[in-house]
């Protein structure tokens, strides 16, 4: 993908359109088509790109490991939106952490983005996980709620090159359903965070 910041400006109507209707699945299949697609970040002048690699669905109400699990509050309320909405948590004291809530509004289902590899403007490494990531967009709780394709967002999705092939785990870093697999990544990508399994 050429490095020109016009590469990276928000999409047009029919591109918008189309990656709406990807997220508006339910969250294996929006997982699914994630990968490849461009996180752009604008911070004034500057723009940070990066192709995601790395995904975990998570599934609402009915899914143990999902924030969405125990009802709604304050900080989760973004997950019952419009797919599309960003929804950010800080965890371990350290960490944000970028999910994009999927499916129907109503739903409650989002996708963890766990790595993406950059394109433009951050160095390799910088998006290998969820927290390095976030930190390298400049990301926190002030995000959550904010939609990624409002007019002016700081943050929205460029489609991109699709992964040759797909690999499944079971998702990580968590206890409760741990085994369910809805982890997904591009076999072929450097920057993808953990463990490798065969092709999907």
């Amino acid at each position: 993908m050429a490095a020109s910041t016009d590469r990276y400006r928000p999409p047009g109507p029919a591109e918008r359109a189309r990656l709406i209707a990807g997220l508006a699945q339910p969250p294996p299949d929006a997982a699914r088509f994630l990968l490849g697609q461009v996180l752009v970040r604008r911070k004034g002048r500057r723009v940070l790109a990066a192709r995601i690699v790395e995904t975990e669905a998570y599934l609402g109400e009915g899914d143990p490991a999902a924030h969405s699990f125990r009802g709604r509050t304050a900080r989760t309320e973004p997950l019952w939106g419009r797919p599309g909405t960003v929804y950010v948590y800080f965890i371990y004291g350290m960490h944000h952490c970028l999910n994009i809530v999927v499916e129907r509004e109503g739903a409650a289902g989002c996708v963890l983005i766990r790595a993406a590899e950059p394109v433009a403007g951050l160095e390799p490494g910088a998006g290998r996980g969820p927290g390095l990531l976030a930190r390298a967009l400049g990301l926190d709780t002030g995000m959550s709620g904010r939609h990624l394709f409002d007019r002016g967002s700081p943050l929205y999705l460029r489609e991109g090159p699709r992964p040759e092939r797909v690999a499944v785990t079971g998702r990580i870093g968590i206890r409760q359903a741990a085994a369910r697999r809805l982890r997904f990544f591009d076999a072929d990508s450097a920057e993808v965070s953990g463990p490798r399994a065969r092709r999907a």
